[in-house]
């Protein structure tokens, strides 16, 4: 009886380990918001010498899934920006460190420029943990006088 209540209690939280397993932490989005950003970045700046191109309503709207996939479905952001140089690349920025407190986390990045060294940025991407998966807050561009949302 006791193996059978046993088996019955591993069976029943079997479902929460391999949730676990699978649930990405704020280091992994970071990582993965960065990839994302620098292809939607690079796309729509391309765009920009091509006949036919796509429209800038096509060009928000890929952003759009980009902020659905690291956010709230309800985030505002600010205006579209994007160059030649990508703000976000997963060449030229590293992740720092990443500090977990309870619902809240913070990953902190170092953003070097390739073709000048001098340049650099800090970044900190706040999560906040909502249903059971960590959600992208905001994005911070930081700097000795202050922290600037850049997201």
């Amino acid at each position: 009886m006791k193996a059978i209540l046993f088996i019955g209690l591993f069976l029943s939280i079997l479902p929460v380990f391999s949730q676990q397993k699978t649930m990405k932490t704020p280091t992994e989005l970071t990582q993965e918001f960065i990839v994302d950003y620098k292809k939607w970045n690079d796309f729509a700046y391309a765009q920009k010498d091509v006949e036919g191109k796509p429209t800038d309503s096509q060009i928000e709207k890929m952003y759009d899934d980009i902020i659905l996939k690291y956010c709230s479905p309800n985030k505002t952001y600010q205006g579209l920006a994007y160059g030649s140089e990508s703000d976000h690349c997963p060449e030229q920025e590293k992740i720092l460190e990443e500090t977990v407190d309870g619902t809240r986390a913070i990953v902190k990045t170092t953003f070097t420029n390739k073709k000048f060294a001098f340049i650099a940025h800090d970044y900190e991407y706040h999560f906040m943990f909502v249903d059971s998966k960590w959600i992208l807050e905001e994005l911070y561009l930081v700097d000795k006088e202050g922290k600037y949302k850049s997201l």
